[in-house]
Formats: C-alpha cells, structure tokens, sequence
C-alpha cells in the first residue's frame, strides 16, 4: 500500500465519521488559530508603536524639565533652544514644545472645537519625515514675525471640515480672553505626534463625531501661541536632533550639562533627557516576550488538542481490531497498517490547522481593525503553524498506529 492509497483510506475514515473527527480537530483549530490571532495582532502592534516613535525620528532626544522641582528661572526658553543648536556641536537643530489648549471655532461650518496647540519652530520636521501632505510647513520668517499660521493634523481635519486637503481655511482660537484668526498652512499627519507631546498616545481615539467632544491637533510658531495664551515662554521640553553619526546618548548628556551650566542649577534630576531611540528597543523587546508568552499559553490548547486526537485514534483501532486483522492475515505489513494510522492522524491535524489557520488570520484583522491597526502575518508563520499542527498529528498518532500495527491478527479477528 502506497502513501496515496493510505490517503485514500484515511479520508473515507474521516468522512465516515465527521462529526467525531470535527470535535477532534477542534483542540488544534483553536490552539493554531489563538497562537496565529496574537501573534499576527501582536506583531502588528508592535510596528505600529516603533513606528511613531521613528516618527519623531531615530536620532531625536526629548529634553524635559521636571515641573516638580523647577522654578521659573530654571524652565528652557527660546533663547536655551537657539544655544543648543549653535553651541552644541553635535546637534544638528532643536525646537521648543511649548503645549497650549484653546476653544477652535472653523470659521467656515462654525464648528466648536477644543485645540491642543503645540508651539514649535521649523526645526521640528525633523520629526515629519512624509512632510506637509498639502500645503507647506509655516517659514522662519512667520516665525520671527509671529505670524498666525498652523499646520493641522490630518485627522484633526477630517474630523472638522470632512475632508483633509483644508489649506487657506481659517479657524479662530480663543484663550485666556483673547482671540486670534489662524490660517492653515498646511496638513500633515502630526495627531499621533501631538498626542505624543501631550502625553497621550491615545490622541486619535478622541476624536468623536460629537461636536462637543471634537479636539484637534495644531503645530503653530511658539511665538504665536504665546500671544493667543498670553502665557511665558517657560518650556517644559524641547526636541532636539542629533547629527547623524553621533551617539544620541552623549548628544542628550552634553545638552543636559549645558542646561545644568546656563541655570545654575547642577541638579542631577532636573533636567532629563529621553533617547526617543531607546523606546524603540524598550517596545520591541517588550511586545517580542509579551507576544511569545502569550503565544506559549495558547500552544497550550495544541497539546490538549494532540492528546485529543490519540484518544481518539485509540478508539478508532478499537473500532477497527477486526479490519486491521482481516488486513493483516491477507499479508499487510507492519509498516503498511502503522503508515494507515498515522497518516489518519496526520490529515485530522492538518485540516485542523488549516482551519485554525484562516480563522486566526480573520481574528486577527477583526481584532486590529477595532483599534485602528494592521496585523502582520509573515508565510513564516503560516509554515510554521501548518508545520506544527502536521508534527502534533505525528507524534500524538504514532501509539495508536504502532499499537493497530503490532497487534496479532489471530487475536484481531477473535475480537467482537
């Protein structure tokens, strides 16, 4: 008896008692199908976290000032900004984060809206590697003139005016009793970013059809938002970018001693720097055993399925003592019957697989579509699951096969 022939006969078993073989696939569909649902999410995950983070960009290091401890002469200002960039050797530009909030009116459909403002200068594309997606980022010189110009996340413009391309549009932002008309200069996917400097990385997920609930995301010369606020230039952080080739760890130190050396303030907490760099490592390495130990817990299910499947199979030969004694008598090998088996076992696995297979992937994309990400399913993956379903067929099946196999075929055909 050939491999096809065995195929034959173990399709005929399956088919015959289909509702038995469906309960014993049903530990490998769900074994293989969690282990593909978390691990495709999990990975998806993972990249859609690096890569805001990248987006700020691999070489940039976020200065802070702890506010628990700072007085006013020891926040940045503009002019710390401006040191850091020309003193510095190894930096290659730095922008002021300077956060704001104010009532947004669109001037246009006099839609209200609450405005998370971040004041910055033009250093800060550095930060937007896809640039403006329309319109231009504001200049230096609207920066030195204060002009009233924005750029606006390409969300914060869905949500607003319902389509993205708003540039030449106006919105009047009210704060602390003042009022200014800004025009939007340009669109550019800054709500993630916003969200980030806000200190919330779930900045997308406000964004609500309710009206009352609408928040949008502005990049505006700080020197701008100074005036709508009519707060301080006292800056809480500041981005700055290393030039390429330096270490962004050192980068961080030197800018640090200069802040200690310029306040007068050798406080070894006071000023802190965070290389945007190590986040990346601290993601991946988290997300990669996060994702492993989970995927470890449902492989769980796989051997519970395995031992489902040799349970059964020991029914089956059970079943089958008198056919596997006929088989035998008439001069059927040991191999042959042992092939006959595990092959049953192997296809039970397999279609078990295959079957958890595609509803992990569907899981997958189900789970990830209601936060708003992409999963990541690689062909590695799907090998290696229909790999791993075949092998607990194997290894589960080869008992049942050998004890169908060397079972004596005058005993086989005594039994009822």
């Amino acid at each position: 008896m050939n491999i096809a022939e065995s195929f034959k006969i173990a399709i005929k078993c399956i088919r015959a008692n289909w509702m038995r073989s469906l309960l014993t696939m049903l530990g490998i569909i769900i074994g293989i199908s969690s282990v593909i649902m978390i691990v495709g999410a999990g990975t998806g995950a993972r990249d859609y976290i690096v890569s805001l983070i990248e987006e700020m960009g691999a070489n940039a290091i976020m200065i802070s000032v702890d506010a628990t401890k700072a007085t006013d002469n020891e926040y940045l200002t503009l002019d710390d900004v401006e040191n850091i960039k020309n003193k510095i050797d190894s930096v290659e530009s730095c922008s002021p984060m300077l956060m704001g909030f104010g009532n947004a009116t669109i001037d246009s459909s006099a839609k209200n809206a609450t405005a998370m403002i971040i004041g910055v200068n033009t250093d800060v594309q550095l930060a937007m590697p896809d640039g403006c997606s329309y319109g231009r980022f504001f200049t230096d010189e609207e920066y030195q003139a204060n002009s009233p110009v924005a750029i606006i996340g390409s969300a914060s413009a869905q949500t607003v005016f319902g389509y993205e391309d708003v540039t030449g549009e106006s919105i009047t932002i009210r704060s602390s009793g003042k009022a200014m008309k800004v025009r939007v200069c340009g669109v550019a996917n800054i709500d993630q970013l916003a969200g980030s400097v806000g200190g919330s990385s779930a900045f997308t997920s406000m964004f609500q059809q309710n009206e009352d609930s609408l928040i949008i995301a502005l990049f505006m010369p700080c020197t701008t938002l100074t005036q709508i606020t009519g707060a301080d230039t006292k800056l809480s952080s500041a981005f700055v970018f290393a030039k390429e080739g330096e270490d962004n760890d050192a980068v961080g130190n030197a800018v640090v001693n200069y802040l200690k050396a310029a306040h007068g303030n050798y406080s070894n907490s006071l000023y802190v720097a965070q290389n945007m760099a190590t986040y990346i490592e601290i993601v991946d390495i988290v997300m990669q055993v996060l994702t492993a130990f989970i995927a470890c817990v449902g492989a769980i299910s796989l051997i519970v399925g395995g031992i489902g499947v040799m349970n059964i199979m020991l029914v089956s030969v059970t079943e089958r003592t008198r056919e596997i004694g006929i088989r035998k008598s008439l001069g059927a090998k040991t191999r042959v019957i042992t092939m006959q088996f595990l092959t049953e076992s192997i296809i039970i696995c397999l279609i078990g697989g295959i079957i958890g297979l595609t509803l992990g992937i569907l899981g997958a994309y189900g789970a990830c579509a209601i936060v708003g990400i992409s999963p990541k399913i690689t062909w590695w993956v799907i090998l290696l699951a229909l790999f791993f379903s075949s092998g607990v067929g194997l290894f589960f099946g080869i008992y049942p096969a050998r004890k169908a196999a060397l079972m004596s075929p005058i005993d086989a055909l005594r039994r009822d």
